[in-house]
């Protein structure tokens, strides 16, 4: 019996959607913005390689959504996701992280104590990334409803 692969969600387009990419690799931030930018060119991306940067950049605009490496050096993409949840204008901004753990410890931790909105194990399909973002955009939209 023929299974077709579930339907991709697509985002209302009379909105631009702007995301925050977090990732110590330059390579790993180019793949992942490509890849979703191929699939909706609707989603614009900033870059970030460290929860500091990501932290500055945030407070340069509006931003849809985080994505962001569990590893990054230094300071965690756990500490980046506290400091957002801490700041009222910040909390209900959807947080995705990117991981090459498939841990399940690390994965129930990320989202019971962490408020993370949704987990994707590297490597992932673009489909797999743009489909977390379309879910989170709209968990998180204000009108709890699609965006």
């Amino acid at each position: 019996m023929f299974n077709p692969a579930p339907a991709v969600r697509k985002i209302d387009h009379k909105k631009m959607r702007r995301v925050l990419i977090v990732d110590a690799i330059a390579v790993h931030r180019v793949v992942m913005s490509s890849l979703v930018s191929g699939i909706n060119p609707f989603i614009t991306f900033e870059q970030a390689s460290s929860v500091a940067e990501a932290i500055s950049t945030l407070g340069r605009g509006h931003f849809d959504a985080v994505v962001a490496d569990w590893n990054l050096p230094g300071q965690g993409g756990d500490v980046l996701l506290k400091w957002i949840r801490a700041r009222a204008h910040f909390n209900r901004l959807p947080f995705i992280m990117v991981s090459s753990s498939a841990d399940n410890q690390d994965i129930i931790h990320a989202f019971m104590t962490l408020g993370v909105d949704a987990y994707v194990i590297k490597p992932f399909k673009a489909q797999d990334l743009y489909q977390k973002l379309v879910t989170t955009f709209d968990n998180r939209s204000p009108e709890g409803g699609a965006p």
